[in-house]
């Protein structure tokens, strides 16, 4: 079955962000794949896997509400009594548990609706942004990275390399995306989606990771979120043999040998093997920020509330 879900044509990529985010050395994350989610799973009820899968979008959503960091039993100052780092790491841990508390909310409401764990949505915007501090999540509040497309009138000028002739308004944001916004990355004549709030460029992030798409082409990804469900191990050979042509990277790559590894570990991969980002440790990065700050506690605190009566009843 995976081998059928994975073939197809490698296409071109989507526009991200890929230059300018944190060396692996940089960030401030202790680099280690552990099973310490299962921690959590012995409060985590069989129904509520089953309810993640089965239950409508207007009940998972209606379960969902009011989840907070509170509610996942996160606290930040349980995590940064646990990290070990230098005073110049410990500051920027202290930026990104700040961060976390900021934006779980919308994370987990996120989960609920979207299928999209709570620990990746977070993990994706901690790289990407630099816990909002990043110049680009400042000047556009983008949080994910997001380029805007180049128009036909862009695709003729960059073929003609006349970049000086480029104008923002010849890229196409997609809403709810306002506009683009000039930022040097892989190219000089890179543009990114531009928003009006934090909030629109979660739900941006949204719409780009459970699109309808043809597995096996880059820049699919909702292909992730129904193979690697969370709350459990996954092994992620299939998919990654499946993408070993698009991503070059075969299955025991990934993780120092392991191919059975957590559900976010998974698919953090899945968004390596997709092509989401360039780097060749961006997996890694994803899930030991996810490892180092205990995001998993999000994602079980979104299938505990599944599992629970709904509202009114």
């Amino acid at each position: 079955m995976l081998t059928l879900l994975f073939s197809g044509a490698v296409l071109g990529g989507l526009y991200l962000y890929q230059a300018h985010r944190p060396a692996f050395e940089e960030l401030p994350v202790i680099r280690e794949l552990t099973a310490n989610y299962k921690q959590g799973l012995s409060t985590l009820s069989q129904l509520g896997l089953q309810q993640y899968a089965t239950l409508s979008l207007p009940e998972r959503s209606a379960r969902a509400q009011g989840l907070s960091t509170a509610s996942a039993g996160w606290k930040a100052e349980d995590i940064l009594a646990k990290l070990d780092f230098s005073k110049a790491k410990k500051r920027q841990a202290v930026a990104f548990t700040a961060y976390i508390t900021a934006h779980a909310p919308a994370a987990l409401q996120s989960m609920a609706e979207h299928k999209v764990p709570a620990s990746i949505k977070l993990a994706q915007a901690l790289l990407e942004s630099n816990a909002g501090r990043s110049a680009l999540a400042r000047q556009t509040l983008n949080h994910f990275g997001i380029k805007a497309r180049a128009s036909a009138r862009a695709r003729d000028k960059i073929k003609r390399r006349d970049y000086a002739a480029l104008l923002n308004s010849d890229f196409i944001p997609v809403a709810p995306a306002v506009g683009a916004w000039r930022f040097h990355d892989d190219h000089s004549y890179d543009r990114f989606e531009t928003y009006r709030n934090v909030a629109d460029s979660y739900a941006r992030h949204d719409q780009l990771l459970t699109r309808p798409c043809t597995p096996g082409h880059t820049g699919c990804y909702a292909w992730i979120w129904e193979a690697f469900p969370p709350g459990q191990d996954h092994d992620i050979s299939a998919a990654a043999q499946a993408y070993l042509h698009r991503s070059g990277i075969a299955p025991q790559r990934f993780f120092d040998g392991q191919t059975r590894v957590p559900y976010y570990a998974a698919c953090a991969a899945g968004l390596k093997m997709a092509g989401y980002a360039t780097s060749p440790t961006y997996h890694k990065k994803i899930t030991y920020l996810i490892e180092t700050y205990e995001l998993w506690r999000f994602d079980l605190a979104v299938l505990n509330a599944l599992s629970a009566p709904e509202p009114g009843t």
